[in-house]
């Protein structure tokens, strides 16, 4: 009787180690992930330290939103209670299965056949073709799995971007339903004015009217903004991942924080961007990914089908012991047509790669350029155009005191004064999105600006008659 060889067994026991060698790391490789958020915006803003099984609890929510919340717990309570956030890390943990399975061979195939005289035959058949191609397979699930670390390391950074954006807008349409009503309580002492003139005979009825419609416009005003306010503010909860009380509880600041003395300096935002960009990295680590996928690709038709392990069979009393050999002969499929959409696919990453870097630079300069426009309109506004709207309101009441001019010019200067504080307003916000979006330009991708539209105030009817 034969035995099998120990060389044999030796192969054996080294396959089935292979097959179970691999296995996802335990912090589901957030790891990679936070080095890279690291590396883009730095290790010293909480929100992006990227701790799933670190919950904050009831009393740190609470104590975030017992007062008007500031940007950075924003941005934190955003990664922490927001399930989207949650979501966009779990794609590193399908990509890490993913290569972990890249380094498992196929479970090996038993056959046995066996006679009506008692004679059998069995094999054990490994998949040989996959331990050979294993190699392969892993490097094309690392690229991968790099892909996915890039992916979510962008959308973290994506995340934090838009709640910032989104609490900039909060505050900013607070701001702005704080001025309508300011200016509703000026027209409506105005219209008192008018009507006590009115009652003494000193005004008409048609002024009276007027004056009427004017308020009852800028309430409507007011009812607008407020409905902006509402949609900016639910726009915030739902960023923030808040619901039921703590949605209820949310506070927002009453104004933007004020502009920076300087603006920021690079040498080079081009090159910045490229370097440090996600979406260019990505596109690198997928051009790589499809490299290795062309390699594998030309070689699977000859590798993927070869099988081999051990056999025993019984005849006449006798076991015998070998080994046998199986394998897929290439005839009719010996992977020209896949080879051609590998080097497609990997022709059409070069050609992205190339795009994306292309729009990286465009957009980097685009960015900068915006957020220099804006700091210089929000200044403008700040420093001369309200300074000089105040002096001419100051000039407006010493002539309606000294009857030079009509309640209804004092009403239009009143609407003239809050259109132009309402600009400047929006024009803080403009630069400090431009400013999140800078960032975001030079690390994460582009973000086109889009302002909500404003809510105009109505202007005295009665003004040009006056």
């Amino acid at each position: 009787m034969k035995r099998p060889g120990l060389a044999k067994l030796f192969f054996t026991g080294v396959v089935v180690l292979l097959g179970a060698c691999t296995s996802i790391p335990d912090d589901e490789g957030l790891g990679e992930v936070q080095e890279l958020v690291n590396e883009q915006i730095g290790s010293n803003n909480p929100a992006a330290q990227l701790q799933p099984d670190k919950e904050l609890s009831e009393e740190q929510i609470s104590g975030m939103l017992n007062a008007p919340i500031a940007v950075d717990d924003a941005e934190l309570l955003s990664m922490r209670l927001n399930p989207q956030a949650q979501a966009n890390l779990l794609r590193v943990g399908i990509a890490e299965a993913d290569y972990a399975q890249a380094g498992r061979i196929r479970n090996p195939g038993f056959t046995y056949e066996r006679s009506e005289e008692g004679e059998y035959s069995a094999s054990l058949l490994f998949d040989i073709g996959g331990l050979l191609l294993m190699p392969l397979r892993r490097e094309v699930e690392l690229r991968r799995l790099e892909a996915a670390r890039y992916e979510a390391a962008g959308a973290v950074i994506e995340h934090l971007a838009d709640t910032r954006i989104a609490w900039i807008r909060a505050v900013t349409e607070q701001q702005l339903t704080a001025l309508v009503e300011r200016s509703l309580e000026s027209a409506a002492v105005a219209n008192d004015m008018i009507r006590q003139m009115s009652a003494l005979g000193h005004s008409s009825t048609s002024d009276s009217a007027e004056s009427e419609i004017f308020l009852g416009e800028m309430r409507s005003a007011l009812t607008r903004q407020r409905l902006s306010e509402a949609a900016a503010h639910e726009a915030l909860v739902r960023q923030l991942g808040l619901w039921g009380e703590s949605a209820r509880k949310l506070q927002i600041p009453q104004r933007l924080p004020e502009l920076p003395g300087v603006l920021r300096e690079f040498d080079s935002v081009e090159g910045e961007a490229i370097e440090r960009r996600i979406d260019v990295q990505i596109a690198s680590a997928n051009l790589k990914a499809m490299a290795s996928n062309y390699d594998l690709t030309r070689r699977n038709p000859f590798l993927s089908s070869i099988e081999l392990g051990p056999t025993v069979e019984k005849g006449d009393g006798d076991r015998e012991y070998g080994y046998e050999l199986e394998f897929g002969i290439p005839i009719f499929d010996a992977g020209g047509i896949a080879n051609q959409k590998a080097r497609f696919l990997f022709e059409q990453s070069q050609a992205n790669a190339q795009s994306v870097a292309i729009a990286a630079a465009s957009q980097a300069r685009e960015a900068l350029q915006t957020y220099r426009s804006y700091w210089d309109i929000a200044r403008h506004y700040q420093d001369v155009l309200l300074p000089l709207r105040q002096r001419v309101s100051e000039e407006m009441l010493l002539n309606y005191n000294g009857m030079l001019i009509s309640v209804f010019d004092l009403l239009d200067d009143v609407r003239a004064a809050a259109e132009i504080e309402a600009s400047a307003i929006r024009a803080v916000r403009d630069f400090w999105i431009a400013d999140a979006q800078l960032q975001f330009a030079l690390t994460g991708a582009s973000a086109g600006i889009s302002m909500p539209e404003a809510v105009a105030l109505p202007s005295s009817g009665a003004a040009a008659g006056h």
